[in-house]
């Protein structure tokens, strides 16, 4: 990767944004379905309540569904907007005592002492959006105890890429690779850093993991025909998207990766 030309994203300008278009509907659904599936084995094979922590945990709406099993949550976010929501989730779902909220980017968080020794690290859809990823992922680590897990997301950019070429946007794709940018406007939600899965694997081989597991989450929903689509029963296509999740070149074109990672 050549050095990059931005800063991190802080999302408060959209924290409203964040509920419908990535956590609802469909695509929140397969993303949760994915999820839940591969980490299954490893909530369901504990017997104590994990340590867990969510690295730029937004509006916390994966950790606190953790928390709610009773697990002990610090979810840590950069935008004080998506904290307030969290916290809002928090309230309602009376889990004060299993939820701490911490207003810190992720670069911050290996200097807090009582998130060290975690169990768990979750990180779902923030390297894409960081200055330095590789950097990041070495600070993951050091947050995990010895064994400790880790599960973590990014947009991939081979999906970007497919879609570009898909649309015909020919220029632009080459606009993208020749810039080493690939952020839409202002408030778009495509990230500036959709990332490679041979660098991400990588930089994790390179800090000490070894991945247990490796799926794709949205691997065709985004290129049906719409109105083919919405014809069609969610709990079908939810069932199709985890059928082909781990299958090339299927999850090799996903809008996201899926990394469950063992510290060594």
């Amino acid at each position: 990767m050549s050095a990059s030309r931005f800063s991190d994203r802080n999302f408060d300008d959209l924290a409203h944004r964040f509920r419908n278009r990535i956590y609802g509907g469909l695509k929140g659904d397969i993303r949760l379905a994915v999820l839940n599936r591969d980490l299954a084995p490893l909530l369901n094979s504990e017997s104590h309540s994990l340590k867990v922590v969510d690295a730029g945990g937004g509006q916390g709406h994966f950790a606190m569904d953790l928390a709610q099993a009773g697990h002990k949550v610090y979810l840590a976010d950069i935008s004080a907007q998506m904290l307030e929501h969290a916290a809002a989730e928090v309230e309602q779902r009376q889990l004060q005592k299993q939820v701490t909220l911490l207003h810190k980017p992720l670069q911050a968080l290996p200097q807090q002492a009582e998130l060290r020794e975690a169990d768990l690290v979750i990180c779902h859809a923030v390297l894409e959006w960081l200055e330095q990823p590789q950097l990041a992922v070495r600070q993951l680590r050091s947050l995990l105890k010895p064994g400790g897990h880790l599960s973590l997301t990014f947009y991939n950019r081979r999906a970007l890429e497919f879609r570009l070429l898909q649309r015909g946007s020919f220029r632009q794709l080459e606009r993208n690779i020749d810039g080493d940018y690939w952020g839409g406007h202002p408030g778009s939600l495509t990230p500036q850093n959709p990332l490679l899965e041979e660098w991400v694997e990588e930089w994790l081989s390179e800090a000490g993991f070894e991945v247990s597991c490796h799926s794709g989450i949205r691997c065709f929903h985004d290129f049906m025909t719409p109105s083919i689509r919405d014809k069609l029963p969610v709990a079908a296509i939810v069932q199709k998207e985890l059928e082909y999740s781990q299958l090339d070149p299927y999850r090799q074109l996903a809008r996201y990766i899926h990394f469950l990672c063992k510290a060594r």
